[in-house]
């Protein structure tokens, strides 16, 4: 499982994507961040004009270096750069949300084709058995001491776990094809698992696992970067009627045709204060700040789910746990009970519709205790997933 998992980690799409996802962000914190330096830019100019009919022509051509930097802004500078930071964090907890999701359905995946090759051998030992069932009421006939419809209901048994087992085969290929596509890869070879179905023990308590999901949930630290984002936001738009102090010099040359080229520079410093700017700073503080509380009402909300999943996982657990014992227990009865029907058979003392219904018993027993042991494998493994762990 643990190859599959980092398979997965490798090579999905989703993963990719994420990753792609913070880099775009990291851009963005990268672009907020230029507001520190200062800006150059180079502007040049030409132009031909005709001074009239037969006059000569006049070529004007100009440049200049122009550098502006902003020195003060009473914050929104730092603000801007604080919420894309945070963004970035948030961007992250959103790569390990992705990567979490896709590390349980390889594991629901992995557990799939140990469901199917359990269940295949359960049919296939059936066949065997009832290859066996068939010979022996055969030879009971051959002598005279059985009758034919036994030898007909053998047969019918027989047919019936053959079909079976076809299934159970397509259900192996199925859930490879299944495991490839949850690993995000177009081929891998099916080959023996090392896993072993088996109860796993787990020894939170249901409050231990809340917290500690309430503490690991990529999903809820997510939600708290997000708010942290935007609380910087409400405070850069809140500051936007407050003056913005800034640098800015120029240097450049100017010529004409038949003139001498000059050369001027000028260094200044410029102080914009607004004064009135249709309201548009109050209607950004107030979409920040609801668009601050709608994110808070999403964190509670997520909040409430993962302490559902938690629980619902961790009592799915429980049951599963003692499903696994009772399945088991019925197992080791059913084959008791075909072992003592299939003994009666053989020496004359029950009819075949006894040993038919005492084997389909013990195969139902086997089908329901691999389900129950399964069951509990994706149990634990949801409950690992819902306190935030992989």
């Amino acid at each position: 499982m643990d190859e599959v998992v980092r398979i997965a980690l490798e090579n999905h799409s989703s993963i990719k994507s994420a990753q792609y996802q913070i880099n775009a962000q990291d851009a963005v914190l990268h672009q907020q961040m230029a507001a520190y330096y200062p800006t150059i830019k180079l502007n040049n100019n030409y132009t031909t004009a005709s001074t009239g009919v037969g006059g000569r022509g006049l070529d004007d051509f100009s440049a200049a270096t122009n550098v502006t930097m902003t020195l003060y802004n009473f914050g929104k500078r730092e603000g801007l750069v604080q919420s894309a930071r945070d963004t970035l964090g948030a961007t992250q907890y959103a790569y390990k949300v992705t990567a979490n999701n896709i590390v349980l359905a390889v594991k629901q995946a992995y557990l799939g084709v140990l469901q199917a090759d359990a269940l295949l051998k359960v049919n296939e030992e059936t066949v065997k058995d009832r290859e066996v069932t068939l010979r022996q009421t055969q030879g009971f006939y051959d002598v005279g001491t059985k009758p034919r419809s036994d030898v007909t209901q053998a047969e019918a048994n027989l047919y019936i776990a053959q079909a079976n087992l076809i299934a159970a085969r397509n259900g192996v290929d199925i859930a490879w094809a299944t495991l490839r596509n949850a690993m995000g890869v177009d081929d891998y070879p099916t080959q023996p698992l090392a896993e072993e179905l088996a109860v796993t023990p787990f020894s939170m308590t249901l409050d231990e696992a809340k917290q500690k999901a309430f503490s690991s949930r990529p999903e809820l630290m997510q939600f708290a970067s997000l708010l942290k984002a935007q609380d910087e936001l409400i405070a850069v738009a809140r500051r936007s009627h407050l003056p913005e102090l800034a640098f800015n010099s120029n240097y450049g040359g100017h010529a004409k045709t038949f003139e001498t080229p000059g050369r001027a520079w000028n260094v200044g410093l410029s102080l914009t204060i607004p004064i009135f700017d249709g309201f548009q700073t109050t209607y950004q503080v107030q979409q920040a700040l609801s668009t601050y509380f709608s994110i808070k009402e999403q964190e509670r909300v997520e909040r409430q789910q993962v302490a559902l999943q938690v629980e619902q996982s961790y009592l799915n657990l429980a049951a599963t746990r003692d499903a696994v014992t009772a399945n088991e227990a019925a197992v080791k009865a059913a084959k008791e009970n075909l072992e003592l029907h299939q003994g009666r058979y053989e020496v004359g003392y029950a009819p075949i519709v006894d040993e038919t219904d005492a084997h389909t018993t013990y195969t139902t027993a086997q089908t329901n205790y691999v389900n129950a042991l399964v069951a509990n494998k994706l149990a634990m493994a949801q409950l690992v997933n819902a306190i935030g762990g992989q």
